[in-house]
């Protein structure tokens, strides 16, 4: 049997100083003439460490979260024992107190702190770190009050710091270090306080019963920050939820599978980006963003590679947010004109991003689109993006809240009264245009050599900022009023209240409980101001006006003409309070079965879908004029489509007369009688009356070409052959279609 073989020593005495060195060290201290140099030569004497530091990711199972790790050898000569509190000095950096904890496999001399709760004035390398057990009696301390050094934060933080740093040491001047949703705070004690206070006393030990505080000092310079985005924060409180949820591995986390990736679409201009970006800087979390642009690259794999690093430099720095912008860049809808990079590109990012839940990571995709039905539909289900939320265009609360928000940081005299005013009228204005809209304030009030914004600037900025969610389908509204159009009086009364009463009083409705008409169906002969009173209805009113014309939503494209009709009803619904304008509505609904069925049926049954489906027709109303409701689709008629019916009659005597003076007070006359002229005219159209002055006119120019003034001469010449062209015929079909709604 072999002889035992002696158990090697760590340390051995120096003979000449007395210092206690590792054995692998002994010549080198020789060769030094026992110079006290720690690096070179680690050393203990009178019950002091003198090394060097090494850092760690963790520490390991079982030990506190204040651990210094220390060979067992080292504790022992410097007469420390597990669990017990080590003083750690270093040159130029606050002391700190630990408790010690064995490590027998690192080196004999080494002192081993987790590199996640230094501080930065100890990150730095080349310098003595002296190691010596402390041996005087730490009392509880019974509050702290406490100093965030790199970020602006309120005392609601303190519970949080409470239960992570129970049973650390600390005293007056000594740093903390927390990581905060991925951000590192560093965290001074100004002030310590114990049952015994004593001048003697120097560490102290946190327990459940210290109480916390924020020097108050602190948080008057630190304000909370300013909310730079306003009408959005039942989203940002949703978002958050998520991302909270899925950086938390404990709980009932800990045995589901959290959502780790969020779709968030809507128009352009909307303020997707903007979300997340705010949200990202409001959790203080490390962020990585994913730009399709940036990350393209012409090399086969070269793409590839780029995203495993963005996705790989995310996981270190976990938790952590991975922003991607414009995803449908990137992950696009596979067709056959799709490339092989975009389908290798999409395939690495769903490979990716499946990982994340196969290793737990704690890294949560945000990805913002204007189209996600252009995304690969592959992203979008659970385990991916399973998540989808949608930033509205805003309201006129939410319209009204981002406004606020920004006022807030610009100098202004406007009473709240007058901002939710301005609210009111910015229809279809997303936050982009309102940023544009203050934008353009700022600019008036600069021009008028103004310190603060007043409510004319704003009023001003309206004529100019046009609706980006209105620009696809944008028209210009002539600029006709109620006081341009003559007479009609009472058709004037039941549009304003089948139209402008259900959007601007709609309380008034709910308070009586009954439902405002859905749709409006103007009918009457051609020339009686049909789609002039629908003018007039989309100036008065403010109300977002989309005019469609019958023929222009057909397409000889199979399901183009309904999908065109859809996209209509879409972009009303965003932008509401609004109303859609059917010219020549006939086109459109006209009755099925009467001829040869194909695309007119089908737009007509998307038609109908849209006003009475299952997606309500929230602040939308339809208004239609035709000139022959007899042959419109019973269906169209009924309660709850297209259920107001205003007959636009000829004009009688006084609407005659009104007309006429509208016009005459436009022209050069002299000795006309417009009693005369409206008595003569029965019959006449309100095109037929303004074509009856435009020959009289004409023929004064025929006659004179410097003629000075229009005559009733010329008049009279004119209506000797100007004869009304509504057909008895027509009139009569419109009393019967009268009869026949009534007995209906």
């Amino acid at each position: 049997m072999p002889p035992k073989q002696a158990k090697k020593t760590l340390w051995v005495d120096c003979d000449r100083c007395g210092c206690t060195i590792t054995s692998n060290d002994k010549n080198i201290h020789a060769e030094l003439n026992c110079t006290k140099n720690q690096l070179k030569c680690p050393y203990i004497e009178d019950g002091r460490l003198y090394t060097w530091l090494e850092r760690t990711g963790a520490p390991p199972d079982g030990a506190p979260k204040d651990a210094v790790l220390v060979h067992p050898s080292a504790g022992t000569l410097i007469g420390s024992v597990i669990g017990g509190a080590l003083e750690l000095c270093r040159e130029g950096a606050p002391t700190m107190v630990k408790r010690m904890w064995p490590s027998k496999g690192s080196s004999p001399a080494a002192v081993i702190l987790s590199a996640a709760d230094l501080p930065a004035s100890w990150s730095s390398d080349g310098k003595t770190v002296t190691v010596s057990v402390l041996k005087e009696e730490i009392p509880d301390a019974t509050s702290i009050t406490i100093k965030i050094l790199n970020h602006k934060t309120e005392s609601d933080i303190c519970d949080i710091l409470k239960q992570h740093f129970y049973n650390h040491f600390v005293s007056h001047g000594s740093r903390l270090v927390y990581y905060y949703f991925g951000k590192k705070l560093e965290i001074e004690i100004i002030s310590v306080k114990s049952k015994n206070q004593s001048e003697e006393i120097k560490w102290y030990v946190l327990k459940e019963n210290t109480v916390w505080n924020i020097d108050r000092e602190v948080i008057q310079k630190v304000k909370k920050r300013p909310a730079l985005l306003g009408g959005v924060n039942d989203i940002l409180e949703e978002v958050q939820t998520f991302i909270q949820i899925s950086f938390n591995k404990d709980g009932l986390t800990a045995n589901f599978q959290p959502t780790r990736g969020l779709l968030i679409y809507g128009h352009s201009g909307i303020g997707k980006t903007a979300l997340c970006k705010y949200l990202i800087e409001n959790l203080n979390c490390y962020h990585v963003e994913v730009n399709g642009p940036a990350i393209f690259s012409k090399y086969f794999g070269e793409t590839e590679r780029t995203m495993r690093n963005l996705f790989d430099k995310a996981i270190e720095n976990e938790p952590s947010i991975i922003l991607v912008d414009e995803i449908e860049t990137i992950c696009p809808k596979r067709s056959s004109g799709s490339t092989e990079q975009e389908r290798r590109v999409t395939s690495a990012f769903v490979s990716f991003l499946d990982n994340l839940h196969d290793e737990n990571r704690r890294v949560f995709i945000l990805a913002t689109t204007r189209k996600p039905e252009a995304i690969d539909p592959m992203l979008r289900r659970f385990g991916r993006l399973d998540k989808e939320i949608e930033v509205p265009v805003p309201d006129r609360i939410r319209r009204r809240e981002i406004l606020y928000s920004l006022l807030k940081n610009l100098p202004h005299r406007i009473p709240e009264k007058d901002i939710e005013t301005i609210s009111d009228l910015a229809h279809g204005y997303v936050a982009a245009d309102i940023v544009n809209l203050c934008t353009q304030a700022s600019m008036k009030c600069i021009k008028r050599c103004s310190e603060s914004i007043e409510k004319e600037d704003l009023i001003a900025a309206l004529t100019v900022v046009r609706p980006s969610a209105m620009r696809e389908l944008l028209i210009e509204v002539p600029n006709v009023r109620w006081t341009d159009i003559g007479g009609q009086q009472d058709l004037k009364l039941k549009l304003r209240q089948a139209v402008e009463w259900p959007l601007k009083h709609g309380e008034s409705f709910k308070r009586l409980g009954i439902r405002p008409p859905a749709g409006v169906l103007l009918y009457g002969p051609p020339g009686c101001s049909k789609t002039m009173i629908a003018k007039a209805l989309a100036t008065e009113s403010g109300l977002n006006f989309l005019s469609i014309k019958g023929p222009e939503l057909f397409s000889k494209w199979v399901g183009e003409s309904e999908r065109a009709v859809r996209d209509l009803f879409t972009k009303a619904r965003q932008v509401a309070p609004s109303v859609i304008f059917f010219d020549e509505m006939d086109a459109i609904g006209g009755e099925r079965g009467a001829g040869e069925a194909g695309v007119h049926e089908r737009v007509l049954a998307q038609l109908l879908t849209e006003l009475d489906g299952v997606v309500p027709l929230n602040s939308v109303t339809i208004l239609a004029a035709t000139n022959r409701p007899d042959r419109m689709d019973r269906a169209l008629l009924r309660p709850g489509r297209l259920d107001r019916l205003i007959y636009v009659p000829l004009p009688d005597f006084e609407t005659r007369l009104q007309i006429l003076e509208l016009k005459l007070e436009k022209m050069s006359t002299c000795d006309i009688n417009s009693h005369s002229l409206a008595t003569r005219t029965d019959g006449f159209s309100g095109a037929e009356l303004n074509a009856l002055c435009h020959e009289a006119a004409l023929r004064a120019l025929e006659r004179n070409l410097d003629c000075p003034a229009v005559t009733m001469e010329h008049f009279e010449h004119v209506l000797k052959d100007f004869k009304p062209r509504t057909p008895e015929s027509l009139l009569k079909v419109y009393e019967e279609f009268a009869l026949g709604q009534r007995s209906g």
